[in-house]
């Protein structure tokens, strides 16, 4: 008897043991989230209204706000972050940017009491002169490799950091579970959440682990609908069971390893939602239920959850003014509102003097941005406001990036051998770009230029022209008469131009004549959507998904053609359509 008490007693303290062990990490782990520092609790009100405000660069507002100076500014209006992206760079020249964006981040830092957290999106690195541009996230699930995922977040921390960024919006962890989504697509991981996860947590060690606060993006997750945030309130239609094991499971995970940031969509969750505005379910920006009691709460996120863009149409309009949308997400659960009004400030003061918002939802947001800026080291007081890089560190990257993008070319088929191309055969090439025209430029045109003068560098004697349409005399059986090979590179990605990932126009007509065509003679090559494969070109023969249409994807597609490089990535979506839809077109069996 007494040698069963004594067993008992053993495990029981060993599993009291392990208990306390447990807690212990779990404590560690939290601290992270709690500000050492408690200077935040001396802030005026004011003062902390401007730690829940991150901003665009704006000089001529700026000083009309601060009576003609910077620290004026920050006086009245004391902000505590600034999104150092596109409307910084008004009227600069490009091969000046990355000197313009260090200027300004000294000028902005100097200029503020506070510490300022600066913030850019660099979702494919910072792509700025001099720095590295590198492979879409959908590159890295291609080429299924964790160390690669490490040393992407590395590069864009070295390099961000290089130009005082300290805060990225990245990495995208939605699940491209709806091959007809046009947000998610390359900028998604994987439609695995398994595979999504084991990448993903070493993309954001990288970026955190060298100085940099990570931001995972779109919660409650993007994906599933068919229809853009940008335009629109769209929807994450999952049941609670089908959402918990797959977005829910890569938040949880992501969150238990101590992601920093957390982003919002405009985006609902109805299986999660029950309060409607105006009959309508409202996006995770101006949801309760979704911010506070989903993710704060059952999930136990600690960390800043800041808005996405809350110019975006899926935002607006659910209230009388955009002022009172601004406020009612701060009210449900947002702690850092992504380009406000200036009036939030002066607003979101009034009414907790009048007890209108409680003084706690106040001090929650400012306790986790203060406790993100400690952790990142913006609270020391002799902090490098720009870290220096050197010419190595940036070779280095930029040879990552080209490792990623050669791992990450995927042959999907080759079932007539047409490759690999040989310039000593002296073939007679033509290269049909099918890229959308779009008011932001013509640089998805412009890669596949650049596809067709790295075939040439090698030997092939390669034509170019943009698209072929039905009325030109050579569409057909004429086009492979008069060229022994015809390439097809389609660059159509998200928001270039904004609007579905479908071609149309002079694309449809391209994809009329491809379809036309001697199939023996025809290679397909994506720079973008990896579904046009199936979705447009199932009999065609040659097709290889690139992902990306950065420099190094470029690069790595010419080796590809040529034979220069075997291609060894591996899809991370699934590419069967009859695997998603039914015969009436609806989303079938999308969780795996």
């Amino acid at each position: 008897m007494r040698k069963f008490i004594l067993t008992v007693l053993i495990g029981f303290l060993f599993l009291f043991s392990n208990s306390l062990k447990s807690a212990e990490l779990e404590s560690k782990k939290n601290a992270r989230f709690i500000a050492k520092d408690t200077t935040w609790k001396s802030l005026s009100i004011r003062e902390k209204i401007g730690q829940t405000m991150v901003m665009l660069p704006d000089r001529k507002t700026e000083l009309m706000l601060g009576n003609g100076t910077l620290e004026g500014f920050f006086k009245n209006y004391p902000v505590g972050a600034f999104f150092m992206g596109y409307k910084l760079f008004d009227g600069v020249k490009s091969e000046d940017k990355t000197d313009h964006l260090r200027k300004a981040v000294v000028e902005y830092q100097q200029a503020s009491r506070l510490p300022l957290i600066m913030q850019e999106d660099y979702e494919t690195g910072l792509g700025l002169p001099g720095l590295t541009a590198f492979p879409r996230e959908m590159s890295i699930g291609a080429t299924n490799n964790e160390k690669m995922a490490y040393q992407y977040g590395e590069g864009v921390a070295i390099e961000s950091l290089s130009v005082g960024v300290n805060w990225v919006l990245h990495p995208v962890c939605d699940l491209n579970l709806n091959p007809f989504n046009p947000i998610a697509n390359t900028r998604s991981i994987s439609d695995n959440p398994d595979k999504a996860i084991r990448l993903l947590k070493q993309q954001v060690n990288g970026l955190q682990q060298n100085g940099v606060a990570a931001t995972i993006k779109h919660f409650p997750g993007d994906g599933v609908d068919y229809r853009d945030q940008h335009l629109l309130t769209s929807c994450n239609s999952l049941s609670k069971a089908d959402w918990d094991k797959t977005y829910g499971k890569v938040y949880r995970e992501l969150i238990q390893n101590g992601v920093a940031c957390i982003m919002p969509g405009h985006i609902s969750l109805p299986a999660y939602q029950k309060t409607k505005i105006n009959g309508f379910y409202p996006p995770a920006t101006l949801s309760k239920e979704l911010l506070t009691d989903l993710l704060k709460g059952k999930l136990g996120f600690k960390g800043v959850i800041v808005s996405d863009a809350l110019v975006m149409a899926g935002f607006r309009g659910y209230y009388k003014s955009n002022l009172e949308s601004e406020i009612k997400s701060f009210e449900a659960g947002v702690d850092m509102m992504l380009w406000p009004s200036y009036a939030f400030m002066d607003s979101v003061e009034v009414r907790i003097k009048r007890g209108e918002i409680p003084i706690s939802r106040l001090n929650d947001a400012v306790q986790r941005v203060w406790a993100m800026k400690e952790r990142f080291g913006l609270l020391k007081k002799d902090r490098e406001l720009i870290k220096p890089i050197s010419a190595d560190e940036i070779s280095k990257f930029d040879k990552v990036a080209q490792d990623i993008a050669d791992k990450a070319i995927t042959l999907v088929r080759d079932t007539k051998k047409i490759l690999p191309l040989n310039p000593a055969k002296k073939e007679k090439i033509l290269m049909v770009g099918m890229a959308a025209s779009c008011v932001r430029g013509n640089y998805p045109t412009q890669q596949i230029i650049k596809l067709q003068k790295e075939l040439i560098a090698k030997g092939f004697n390669v034509d170019f022209q943009s698209d072929i349409l039905y009325e030109r005399s050579f569409w057909s059986d004429e086009l492979t008469d008069k060229y022994d090979k015809v390439i097809f590179v389609a660059n159509r990605y998200f928001h270039y131009p904004p609007g579905p990932l479908q071609f149309w126009d002079n694309q449809a007509q391209t994809v009329w004549c491809i379809n036309s065509t001697d199939k023996s003679k025809v290679i397909f090559v994506s720079l973008g959507s990896p579904y046009h494969t199936n979705e447009y070109f199932e009999r065609v023969s040659t097709i290889i998904n690139a992902y990306s249409c950065d420099d190094s994807t470029i690069r790595s597609v010419a080796k590809a053609l040529s034979g220069e490089l075997v291609m060894t990535g591996i899809s991370p979506v699934n590419l069967n359509l009859d695997d998603v839809f039914d015969m009436k077109g609806r989303i079938k069996n999308i969780i795996k």
